[in-house]
C-alpha cells in the first residue's frame, strides 16, 4: 500500500471520495495521534511584567481592549468577537472568519505559485495575531477570576495578574515569575493509503481535486508512473536483475509547464514484492522475471 498521508477525518473522506470516483482503491485507517508543545511564560502582576518585558506596547493594547469589553458588560457569546474587533477591525468581530483561515492556509500552501505562498503567509500572520490575543484574554480572565458568563462583567483592576509567553533564551529560569508548561493534545487522524496497482487511474480525477490537492495529486502520479513503467519488461528480454529494476524507477516526466523527476530506488524491492503478489513477475534473490 502507498501511504499518501494523515489528515483530519473530513479531509481524508474528501480525498478518498475523489480518488474512488477515478477508480483508485483507497483504504482509510483511523488512529489517535498525540502532539506535544512546551512553552515558557512569565506570570505575575502587570507592574512586575513591565519590568521584565522590553516591548510592552502590544500587551497594553490587549489590556485596554479587555477593560473596554468588561466595562460594556458584553454577553459572553459576543465578548471574544468584540475584543478582537477592538484590536483589529479587519477581524470584523467574527470568530468563524478567523477559523476559516485555517483551511485557507492549507489550500493556499498547496499552491506552489508565489501569489499562493504569499497569501498563505499573510493569512497565517493574521491568524497567529488573533491566537496570541485570545491566549492573553483567556489567561487574564482565569488569573483574575473574572466570570463573564451572562454579561456579568468585572474589572481587571490597576495591577492585574497576567501571563505572557517569552522566548526561553530571553528569560531567567530562576525568576519566580517564570512558568513552564507542557501541553499534550490528542486528536483523531485518518491515514489515507492507496493500492499501488490502481494509482495510474488517478489521472482520471476531477480537475478540482488536482488543483485543491496538487501535492497529493503529483505524489500519486509519481507512483502511478512507476507502476506503468514496470508492468512489462523494459526490452526484448523478460529477465533483469534488481539493480536494473532500480534504474527503471528513476526518470523524468514532462508535465504541463514543468518537468517532474521521480526517484524510486529506495522502494525498488517493495515495488517488486507488490508486482510478485499481483502475479506480474517472479522475484527471487536479485532476479526478476516478467510472466507471460
Amino acid at each position: 500500500m502507498f501511504k499518501l498521508g494523515e489528515y483530519e477525518e473530513s479531509e481524508a473522506a474528501e480525498i478518498a471520495d475523489s480518488l474512488k470516483e477515478a477508480g483508485v482503491k483507497v483504504d482509510l485507517k483511523p488512529s489517535i495521534s498525540a502532539s506535544m508543545e512546551s512553552a515558557i511564560y512569565l506570570e505575575g502582576r502587570e507592574s512586575q511584567l513591565r519590568e521584565r518585558i522590553g516591548d510592552f506596547e502590544v500587551y497594553d493594547r490587549y489590556i485596554e481592549a479587555l477593560k473596554t469589553v468588561l466595562s460594556e458588560e458584553v454577553e459572553d457569546e459576543e465578548l471574544v468577537d468584540r475584543y478582537l474587533s477592538l484590536l483589529n477591525p479587519s477581524w470584523n468581530g467574527r470568530m468563524e472568519d478567523i477559523f476559516e483561515d485555517v483551511s485557507k492556509i492549507a489550500k493556499k500552501s498547496r499552491e506552489s505559485t508565489p501569489s499562493g505562498i504569499e497569501e498563505a503567509s499573510a493569512i497565517l500572520t493574521n491568524l497567529l495575531g488573533a491566537a496570541e490575543a485570545l491566549q492573553f484574554l483567556d489567561a487574564a480572565l482565569e488569573l483574575n477570576e473574572i466570570d463573564v458568563h451572562g454579561g456579568a462583567g468585572g474589572e481587571l483592576g490597576d495591577d492585574p495578574l497576567l501571563r505572557i509567553p517569552v522566548d526561553p533564551d530571553d528569560c531567567d529560569p530562576e525568576d519566580e515569575l517564570t512558568k513552564s508548561i507542557l501541553a499534550v493534545r490528542l486528536e483523531k487522524t485518518v491515514e489515507v493509503r492507496l493500492d499501488e496497482m490502481t494509482t495510474p487511474l488517478a489521472k482520471n480525477v476531477a480537475d478540482e481535486f488536482a488543483e485543491e490537492f496538487a501535492e497529493e495529486y503529483y505524489k500519486i502520479c509519481s507512483i502511478g508512473m512507476i507502476v506503468e513503467r514496470v508492468l512489462a519488461p523494459p526490452g526484448d528480454s523478460n529477465k533483469i536483475d534488481l539493480d536494473e529494476f532500480r534504474e527503471l524507477l528513476v526518470f523524468e516526466e514532462d508535465m504541463e509547464g514543468f518537468v517532474m523527476t521521480v526517484d524510486g530506488t529506495a522502494v525498488a524491492e517493495e515495488m517488486a514484492r507488490t508486482l510478485k503478489k499481483e502475479g506480474v513477475i517472479k522475484f527471487k534473490g536479485d532476479k526478476i522475471v516478467w510472466k507471460g
